[in-house]
């Protein structure tokens, strides 16, 4: 590399670094109790709804392992932002999704477990985004 390709790659690093670092002071003003490893996590729970959604799956995409996978997403499921369910036909695999909207605005959705703890601001991510879309976290 030479000296000017050595100095632009100095530049973009340092830019790249000041742009990560400026959008988790954001997100963490919107969003206090998300890092942003968590935020990238919900992002592909929510572009994979489509798609499949295994943890396996998901642990590919995100490139970690599974269980660092099933640490998180049991962080974030306590937190209220995802679920997992079992697959019906196969007791082995592990599905994740968003958290579903709470019917009335104020109560947990049937179903949710007892750690969602009734929370039913699902809006707020999409605000720390800058967007007024009402739809739940899936819209970042």
């Amino acid at each position: 590399m030479n000296q000017n390709e050595s100095m632009i790659d100095r530049v973009l690093v340092h830019l790249f670094n000041d742009l990560l670092r400026i959008e988790e002071r954001t997100l963490q003003k919107q969003v206090g109790d998300l890092s942003m490893r968590e935020v990238h996590i919900i992002e592909a729970v929510c572009a994979a709804q489509t798609q499949d959604n295994t943890m396996t799956v998901l642990a590919a995409t995100l490139r970690v392992t599974v269980g660092s996978l099933t640490v998180a997403v049991k962080t974030l499921e306590r937190k209220g932002y995802l679920i997992r369910r079992r697959s019906s036909s196969d007791k082995r695999r592990v599905h994740v999704l968003p958290l579903p909207p709470c019917p009335g605005g104020g109560k947990a959705s049937p179903g949710i477990p007892p750690a969602h703890g009734g929370r039913c601001d699902h809006n707020r991510l999409t605000r720390a985004a800058g967007r007024a879309d009402p739809e739940p976290a899936c819209h970042l």
